[in-house]
């Protein structure tokens, strides 16, 4: 008995490095996966190809759709838009991979943005009403007090709207959002072109500011992610710049916390609004899930990017990414 106590450690102690080397190959496996679908080229593969689908939907709608369907080309288009900021964010981030401490700074953009996004909808069910959308409503109460909190308790953002719009890029992105969102409907109501369908048309007989409150809303969901991508975009600018891959422990939970919002943000919009009211309109419910598979892999993506061991340029520099020289326009 004496003996099987004395051995009793050294039998854990195998047992623990038996555990070990098993889960080791497995670590290895994953970690070679994510490499091969966000280290390397393949990693483009996906967007291409969830775009291309998004593209076939609008063209197949567009050449077949009746004029007693329902009138789905402006919402495919609008998804397939909605992907374009995603792709360029992700084919930059991946061929400039120097700039990834650039993102986490100008996330709040992102964040100010989906506040805009969402008080457009709720005032939009105020005016009209909101009738029998009390769940939808709650959704954009919910998204709105989501929003503010992280910008608050988390990037310590200040809840001052002065200090909002000095933010000049979500500024002018909103103002051409909604004067978009009025060109839009003057459009058709002035000039009622002929491949209007029939139900359109009946719905384009006057300004209706519900309509056009969430014609913005679905306008500034389009460019939601443009400030992140300009910032990437303008980093060019400064070839000479400390950007590099440095990402603070700190501004790696601001991206863990802020995709927690997107994803959660479009289940509702992209999984259980459609499947609740779109279960007949299959191309949509087929839009919807492109849009959130593009989303998905974004996030895991970015995550990726951020999570990778610390890297620095030559001469051993320590790099803090382009936004400091520009801290006023900074979260």
């Amino acid at each position: 008995t004496t003996f099987a106590l004395l051995r009793t450690p050294d039998i854990r102690c195998s047992a623990l490095r038996s555990g070990v080397a098993m889960a080791d190959p497995m670590q290895s496996t994953i970690n070679q996966v994510q490499t091969v679908m966000h280290g390397s080229a393949c990693t483009l593969v996906l967007p291409g190809i969830l775009f291309v689908v998004s593209f076939v939907l609008l063209a197949y709608r567009n050449y077949t759709e009746g004029n007693d369907d329902l009138p789905l080309n402006g919402f495919l288009a609008n998804i397939m838009l909605q992907m374009l900021p995603l792709i360029a964010f992700k084919v930059k981030l991946w061929s400039a991979q120097d700039r990834v401490s650039l993102v986490p700074l100008v996330l709040c953009k992102t964040l100010l943005m989906h506040v805009v996004l969402s008080s457009y909808r709720i005032m939009s069910g105020v005016v009209m009403g909101i009738g029998e959308e009390k769940l939808m409503f709650a959704v954009d109460c919910a998204g709105l007090l989501a929003a503010l909190a992280i910008l608050k308790w988390e990037f310590e953002f200040p809840m001052s709207p002065l200090h909002w719009i000095q933010h000049k890029d979500v500024t002018n992105l909103v103002i051409l959002a909604s004067f978009g969102a009025f060109c839009s409907h003057a459009f058709f109501i002035v000039l009622q072109p002929s491949w209007m369908s029939d139900s359109t048309r009946a719905q384009s007989k006057n300004f209706h500011v519900p309509s056009i409150l969430f014609t913005a809303a679905n306008y500034v969901d389009i460019v939601a992610f443009m400030p992140v991508v300009w910032r990437l975009y303008q980093a060019e600018e400064y070839e000479d710049s400390n950007t590099g891959t440095t990402v603070t422990v700190e501004a790696k939970r601001h991206a863990r916390v802020f995709f927690a919002f997107v994803i959660a943000f479009y289940s509702w919009d992209d999984v259980i609004d459609p499947a609740m009211t779109l279960l007949e309109e299959p191309l949509a419910m087929m839009a919807h899930a492109a849009h959130f598979m593009l989303l998905l892999d974004f996030a895991g993506f970015f995550i990726f990017q951020v999570s990778k061991p610390t890297t620095v340029k030559e001469h051993n520099e320590q790099l803090q990414g382009l936004l400091s020289r520009d801290d006023d326009d900074n979260c």
